[in-house]
């Protein structure tokens, strides 16, 4: 593969990544791959031109930043008897526009003081006018062993970006297991490679370590020794200091890198994409989709909510204010028989109307305020949606990734649920148009009443009849019978219209409980919509945590289009 066109493919990969909506638990190693596609990209726009950046690699107490001065021939990086004194990357150059523009995908600043130990998430830039800095970039790196983890990743970021690697071991240390993986992927991907025997006092040592080097795939591997100030051992002439600088110099450090270590760190790149980023992301995805399915299949808790009691009244009213209601045939006979004491116990009112023919005002005509026995419907609705949200929490929290997704984001896992008081706010605007709906029929005429009223008007003494019956229709009944006309044409219009009575009578007490079921309806209807929003939300919420299929097949074809 060209190396442009991998250039391209990294690139493209590199974006994917860094669009993705990933769970920060997989941030640290996202955040890794970047830096080390960043490292790819470098080494693949590598031109023969530029001074090759050559990076000290050890570990503590090895000496590292001394073997830098050493080799500067002057105090460039900070020392300290202290161990893990660097604390980050510290670039010796001739000028600062010897650093390649983004090396090592951090900030670059100028040393504020000289020598320097370095600045955290930083590469320090310390001139120094040297032989060597005219050939080379010589770089001072944290430990790769520190009892911190951000030096030891600083170290293994400039071991990625670096076009060449300096070893630096002691008698005490050159065994240390930390620098094992260093070795093998200095080999893997074809970097230039310089090992270096600090504070030796005998050749017996370095004999030993470059036996271990061998072992370890290096055949002839270059091995210098800087001796202890109080040793009386002296290295070969070709393994000592002023060797190593030569080596520095050599202008085989400028050829771009072999083809082999490039398609080697290509495809230890795709590999870690597809085991550290991608089949994690998959695995959750696959989670979410059973916890959004489990969401959808979530039973929404039933409102419990019956507005009869508040239509009863009205129903009542109405058949107060009915005649056929109470001017059934079964009803007028019963009446009749029992006028003698219905007479006897009239009302005041009844009585001034039968015998003076005063009308009285039996209608109220307001609503009755008095609610008593009626449920408090937003309270019931409110508690509800609670156990929804009840629900949906102990079904989020029994995943551990969802658990982990809550712990996470909170905040935003807050914002997701709906406020409880929108479920009492559906029972509070139904019962308020029903209310309205009640006030308006309240003291209105029933049909049946208003029929008859009209057939009244046009028999003989039907004016008068009116009149009574506009005052209290459950009356006429009572005048019908004390006026001797049970058998006359009032009579028989009630008799021989039986059916039509009937009818209007059903239709009266069907329209409040056809409106008492509207309501109920329209109060489930309207919460089951409001549950399943909820639940869509919540959905959503899961949705948001991780990457879309789409998103993530994309990232697989761009990671296997980058394997050589």
């Amino acid at each position: 593969m060209a190396r442009d066109t991998l250039d391209i493919r990294v690139q493209k990969a590199d974006a994917l990544v860094a669009a993705l909506r990933a769970d920060p638990t997989l941030a640290r190693a996202m955040q890794r791959w970047r830096a080390d596609a960043s490292a790819l990209r470098f080494h693949l726009r590598h031109r023969a031109t530029v001074k090759p950046v050559i990076v000290v690699l050890g570990g503590t107490g090895t000496g590292k930043s001394t073997v830098v001065n050493r080799l500067m021939g002057k105090e460039v990086s900070a020392t300290s008897y202290r161990r893990t004194f660097t604390s980050g990357a510290v670039a010796a150059v001739r000028a600062s526009t010897d650093v390649p523009a983004g090396w090592l995908g951090v900030d670059h600043k100028i040393a504020e003081q000289i020598p320097s130990a370095g600045q955290g998430e930083a590469l320090v830039i310390a001139p120094a006018e040297t032989e060597l800095t005219d050939q080379i970039v010589l770089v001072d790196t944290p430990d790769v062993d520190g009892d911190q983890p951000m030096h030891h990743e600083q170290a293994d970021r400039a071991f990625r970006w670096a076009q060449g690697v300096v070893f630096v071991v002691t008698p005490e240390k050159y065994q240390m297991t930390e620098l094992l993986a260093y070795y093998r992927l200095a080999r893997r991907y074809a970097v230039g490679s310089l090992f270096v025997m600090n504070k030796c006092e005998e050749s017996a040592v370095l004999d030993d370590y470059a036996q271990q080097l061998s072992g370890r795939g290096w055949e002839e591997p270059r091995i210098f020794a800087i001796a202890r100030d109080d040793a009386a051992y002296e290295p070969p002439i070709e393994a000592n200091l002023s060797s190593l600088r030569q080596a520095l110099s050599d202008p085989a450090w400028k050829q771009p890198p072999q083809t082999e270590g490039i398609n080697h760190r290509a495809a230890d790149l795709a590999g870690r994409l597809q085991d550290q980023i991608i089949a994690p992301l998959r695995q959750m995805r696959t989670e979410a989709q059973h916890l959004m399915q489990s969401l959808q299949r979530l039973i929404t808790p039933e409102p419990g909510v019956d507005v009869n009691p508040v239509t009863q009244q009205l129903q009542r009213r109405l058949q107060q204010r009915s005649v056929l209601y109470l001017m059934g045939p079964q009803r007028v006979l019963d009446r009749v028989r029992q006028v003698p004491g219905l007479l006897a116990r009239l009302p005041r009112t009844a009585w001034d109307l039968v015998i003076r023919g005063e009308k009285p005002n039996l209608d109220d005509p307001t609503l009755p305020a008095d609610s008593r026995g009626v449920p408090d419907f937003a309270a019931i609705l409110t508690d509800q949606f609670k156990i929804l949200h009840s629900r949906m929490d102990d079904l989020i929290r029994s995943n551990a990734t969802g658990q982990r997704w809550i712990d996470q984001q909170e905040s935003t896992y807050r914002q997701a649920l709906l406020p409880t008081e929108q479920a009492g706010a559906i029972a509070q605007e139904e019962l308020a148009e029903l209310k309205q709906w009640l006030e308006q029929r309240w003291n209105a005429t029933p049909r049946d009443t208003a029929v008859l009223m009209k057939l009244i008007k046009h028999l003989p003494g039907g004016k008068k009849l009116a009149q009574w019956s506009e005052a209290a229709p459950y009356l006429l009944a009572i005048v019908v019978a004390t006026h001797h006309a049970f058998f006359g044409h009032i009579d028989l219009m009630i008799l021989g219209g039986w059916t039509l009575a009937t009818w209007l009578t059903e239709r009266l007490s069907n329209e409040v409980a056809a409106r008492t079921r509207k309501a109920n309806a329209r109060i489930a209807a309207r919460f089951a919509e409001l549950a399943q929003r909820q639940i869509d939300r919540a959905c959503d919420w899961i949705d948001s945590r991780v990457p879309c299929e789409n998103d993530l097949n994309q990232l697989q074809q761009s990671a296997e289009e980058m394997q050589p």
